[in-house]
């Protein structure tokens, strides 16, 4: 660019020196030509008002442009600096505020990718975190009880009580590892649901019949009021995953002899699942963090889990377009997913 500003420069003192040479042979012309002194001083005047003219007009043109490539400069300086700043007026409907609108727009782009670079950064770090917290507990466990075996004084029942602790940390690890493989493969896209229009009482009948024997274990029935055929698009396998982790924590937090009922009703534009139970219930202040991934309530403490159920369920659902809703006390929880028709 200072290249091309140098050349017309020069260009401008060639042109400036043509002119001057021009009006002088003129006026020596007309003055041998015409030998009348009052016709060649008019000349001379006009010639030199025509020199002094063209002199302004490139002092003006030259400041105009030293103005332009100033605000240019601060234009280009707003993108490094990430800043929205108008340097022309946005009024104006010039090739300048056209310019300048683009170079806000791209600003705007840098700073919006700057911004999900760096929340998925933090993203990362949180995830690395939370990993590291709860691998922690069933890998120190298994590391600890299989350095207690070791010993050749223990009786026949410590082993086994020692090779139970084992093998229940080694289940914990290897769901543990599983939800997360779920988990990271749904939020990085690798897995695409695939929508197929399906009857949704099947899928809720695969999520209950995987939850059957849990259920008997604390003497819970599960009421499914069935509907004649909903046919909705919808991912069963996916679908059924997230049903059946709201179910089982329906299950995991009832009392013993109670019941969790299971319902489907149909709307205009919305189908809905409604997971009722008649268990421990989630404080209102804690709802919005449920569906946080490895987040525990208070209530839910003293029950086994990592907490990334429901978190597994909420993206799910909300990859195929729906969302859950929760109403909760302290005589149970009603779960309701809501699936587009």
């Amino acid at each position: 660019m200072a290249k091309s500003f140098n050349n017309l420069n020069k260009t401008n003192r060639l042109i400036r020196w043509f002119i001057i040479i021009i009006c002088i042979t003129f006026n020596i012309i007309i003055l041998f030509t015409t030998k009348n002194y009052k016709i060649s001083s008019i000349v001379l005047v006009f010639s030199v008002i025509m020199i002094i003219t063209f002199y302004l007009y490139e002092k003006i043109f030259e400041n105009y442009m030293n103005d332009i490539l100033i605000k240019l400069s601060d234009m280009l300086a707003t993108i490094s600096d990430m800043k929205e700043r108008e340097i022309f007026s946005m009024i104006d409907d010039s090739m300048f505020s056209k310019l300048q609108y683009q170079t806000i727009k791209l600003t705007k782009i840098l700073k919006s990718q700057n911004n999900k670079i760096e929340n998925d950064k933090n993203e990362i770090k949180s995830l690395v975190s939370d990993i590291a917290h709860q691998l922690k507990t069933p890998l120190t466990n298994m590391k600890m009880y299989s350095e207690f075996l070791q010993d050749e004084n223990l009786s026949k029942e410590e082993i086994r009580e020692f090779n139970e602790i084992i093998s229940v940390s080694l289940d914990k690890l290897c769901f543990l590892v599983e939800s997360m493989i779920k988990m990271s493969r749904l939020e990085s896209s690798v897995i695409n649901l695939k929508l197929k229009q399906s009857d949704l009482n099947d899928t809720v009948l695969i999520a209950i019949t995987d939850l059957y024997k849990k259920a008997q274990l604390k003497n819970i029935n599960i009421n499914f009021e069935q509907k004649n055929k909903v046919s909705i698009s919808h991912d069963k396998k996916w679908t059924a995953e997230a049903i059946f982790n709201i179910i089982e924590n329906a299950i995991k937090y009832s009392k013993e002899n109670s019941q969790v009922d299971i319902s489907i009703e149909e709307y205009e534009i919305f189908t809905r699942i409604d997971v009722s139970d008649e268990g421990i219930g989630i404080r209102e202040d804690e709802i919005p963090k449920i569906f946080t991934r490895f987040y525990r309530g208070k209530n839910a403490q003293n029950e086994d889990g990592i907490g990334i159920g429901l978190y597994l369920s909420r993206e799910i659902i909300s990859k195929q377009g729906g969302y859950i809703k929760v109403k909760s006390n302290s005589k149970g929880s009603i779960f309701s997913i809501f699936l587009p028709n």
